[in-house]
């Protein structure tokens, strides 16, 4: 019998995969990606660092891409000031940051998912806060970054920006 619930999670993964697989280059930052089930879409020529609660594998080094699929809501606000603030010092001058969040509308659908055991409810519980678009479009520029592209996906419940540094 098919677990409906890993079924659709891995579902949502693949398809946030499927956005940023075309942007991945480089030295390459997995940031909060669990397991390192991104990796088998790294280019051969990448090198791939995981980082999920230890940063430490992330210091003393540079990124041409840094990746934050379904991870910024698990996190304080501030404390997601301060890893961006972090970002800024380790993503190369022409990097990339792409990042995937749901939307505020997207928690009462979650929610009910969960309820009827479609989505894992300890996840969903573990949400610090859900991003609004002009929440995102403000941690790029307060942490020296700018949207270069933002975009609502599956019905407006999730969203998408990719971040390059300010321009000096």
């Amino acid at each position: 019998m098919i677990d409906t619930k890993i079924f659709l999670e891995r579902f949502l993964q693949k398809y946030r995969f499927n956005k940023v697989k075309k942007i991945l280059h480089g030295d390459i930052l997995d940031f909060g990606g669990n397991e390192g089930e991104l990796k088998q879409f790294i280019p051969k020529e990448s090198t791939y660092t995981l980082v999920n609660y230890d940063h430490s594998p992330m210091e003393n080094k540079t990124f041409d891409t840094i990746v934050a699929l379904a991870v910024i809501e698990h996190i304080e606000v501030d404390e997601v000031y301060n890893i961006f603030k972090k970002f800024k010092k380790i993503l190369n001058e022409n990097g990339v940051i792409f990042l995937t969040t749901p939307t505020p509308k997207a928690h009462p659908v979650l929610m009910f998912l969960a309820s009827l055991n479609l989505l894992d409810k300890s996840n969903l519980e573990e949400h610090k806060h859900y991003w609004t678009k002009e929440e995102i479009y403000e941690l790029a520029k307060s942490t020296g970054f700018y949207v270069e592209k933002y975009k609502k996906f599956q019905f407006g419940f999730n969203q998408y920006a990719v971040l390059r540094h300010q321009k000096s």
